[in-house]
This record gives C-alpha cells, sequence and structure tokens, in this order.
C-alpha cells in the first residue's frame, strides 16, 4: 500500500476520545492518516516506517501546517479503524500491527511503532486494528 496525501473517511467501530497535538511546521496530515508525535521534538507528523515516533491515532481531519508551526491537529484514539496492510493472516489476531506508513500496517516493519492491536482479519490486505493512542500524554 502507499501513503495518503489527501483525506480518507476511514472505517470506524466505537467513539473514539479526541485530543489535539501541536503539529511539526511546513507539512500536511490528511484526515485518516496515522499520526504520530516526533520522539525528539514532540509534535504530532505523519506515522512513517522505520521511525520509533510513537502513535497518538488517527486524523479526524486535514490540516496543513504553516513554516511557523503554531498548528494542531485534531486526532482520534480508543476505537477501531479499517486499515490496509502489507499481508496479515487470520493467525494473528491480537499481534501488534506496525506502522508502514501513514495509510498501512502490517505485523513485520523495521523498527516502526506499534499503531495497535489486530482486532478483526479481513483479508491479507485489510484489517480492523484497536487504536489505543499514546497513555500518559496530557491534553492541550
Amino acid at each position: 500500500m502507499t501513503a495518503i496525501t489527501a483525506a480518507v473517511n476511514r472505517q470506524r467501530k466505537g467513539i473514539p476520545k479526541t485530543r489535539r497535538f501541536l503539529m511539526t511546521a511546513s507539512i500536511t496530515i490528511p484526515k485518516g492518516g496515522i499520526v504520530a508525535v516526533d520522539a525528539t521534538t514532540g509534535l504530532a507528523k505523519n506515522a512513517a516506517a522505520g521511525a520509533v515516533d510513537p502513535v497518538v491515532g488517527v486524523a479526524a481531519e486535514t490540516i496543513t501546517s504553516a513554516a511557523t508551526g503554531s498548528y494542531y491537529v485534531q486526532v482520534e484514539f480508543d476505537a477501531s479503524w479499517l486499515f490496509a496492510a502489507s499481508s496479515i493472516t487470520q493467525a494473528m489476531l491480537g499481534a501488534p500491527m506496525l506502522v508502514v506508513d501513514n495509510n498501512t500496517v502490517d505485523e513485520t516493519s523495521a523498527t516502526s511503532a506499534v499503531v495497535g492491536q489486530l482486532e478483526e482479519f479481513v483479508s491479507t490486505t485489510l484489517g480492523w486494528v484497536f487504536v489505543p493512542g499514546l497513555t500518559g500524554h496530557h491534553e492541550v
């Protein structure tokens, strides 16, 4: 699968909680994208493979931040979303799903952060993932 750059109306189960996070300057986080916070700066950005930046949830809106920063993105968590997957199986139920990009998860993805837990297998390329968000992070 590929990362998303435009809004996606991602299917969701449950009623999510929301938080807003200050964004990295000069980026666009699309609605439906997996959002992480930079481990160094604490600023929200699109989740990416190979990064250990903790996942905080799924973007509830599309926001483009200015070069100067000071933009916030609304993020949903504590519910399940239908994500594209690289190659999952029924046997992976309950397994942690890792970031491949801001649209895709998999059970293995080179030192990537955990998005959540596989809750329902749909196909090898689709699965419902419970996204707990970042525990212990305070709302702003």
